[in-house]
């Protein structure tokens, strides 16, 4: 697929590449991962800039005993190896593939001409940084104060807008185990967790998939377990 095509078809993508120069636009790169591949390992070095241009991709982080904590799901639009691109550093985290996914990257030195030469990339890669922590520095301090049934009825009307929506149904993508990397919590904890939304008649749950049949109702237990 020709950069341009991928420009033109994406809004996110298109106001971030807006004013890339012509010789910096000629130096992206398409890339095509399958479900489950590995793009980047925790650790390791690619000195790439890399968006996201089709699919979802889990950013998690692996402590030296296994136990993965899902950082966050990036979708299209999304950016990664930012933070360590500048100085050659390895990356803290690892990029799978939840889906199969489609990526534009730039190299390390094409990527500093560019920020180097568009003054509007570098105000908006400046400002979805700072938002992406403010949002991280949220998230860490949800973690440490709110039940863990706040947090996963939040998490799931964060993903209403990604679901797949019919008239009485909207399907989450996600499963048991992405929910216990996400919230660095036991399997047990979340089974316990969703068998309460079950129960009310808020939620089922279908292999991968979360389904949401009372959309109010689980906004009210997100408003009542903010308060436990």
């Amino acid at each position: 697929m020709h950069i341009i095509e991928i420009i033109e078809s994406n809004r996110t993508i298109k106001n971030m590449l807006r004013n890339c120069p012509y010789e910096i636009l000629n130096k992206w790169e398409f890339k095509e991962y399958e479900k489950g591949q590995i793009i980047c390992y925790q650790n390791m070095k690619y000195d790439y800039f890399q968006i996201i241009v089709k699919g979802y991709a889990n950013i998690s982080i692996t402590a030296e005993n296994g136990k993965k904590y899902s950082q966050a799901i990036y979708s299209k639009g999304d950016y990664f190896g930012e933070l360590e691109i500048f100085d050659s550093k390895p990356y803290i985290c690892s990029i799978e593939a939840l889906t199969d996914m489609e990526i534009i990257r730039i190299d390390r030195e094409n990527f500093l001409k560019w920020i180097d030469m568009d003054r509007h990339f570098s105000i908006y890669i400046t400002k979805t940084l700072c938002n992406n922590f403010y949002n991280l520095s949220k998230l860490a301090g949800d973690n440490t104060l709110y039940s863990l049934k706040y947090r996963i009825c939040n998490y799931l009307l964060y993903r209403v807008d990604t679901g797949i929506k019919t008239d009485k149904v909207i399907k989450i993508e996600v499963n048991k185990e992405q929910l216990s990397e996400q919230f660095a919590v036991t399997s047990r904890s979340i089974n316990r967790v969703l068998k309460q939304l079950k129960e009310s008649k808020i939620i089922t749950v279908d292999n991968n998939y979360i389904n949401i049949i009372d959309l109010e109702g689980l906004k009210n237990e997100e408003n009542l377990s903010r308060m436990e």
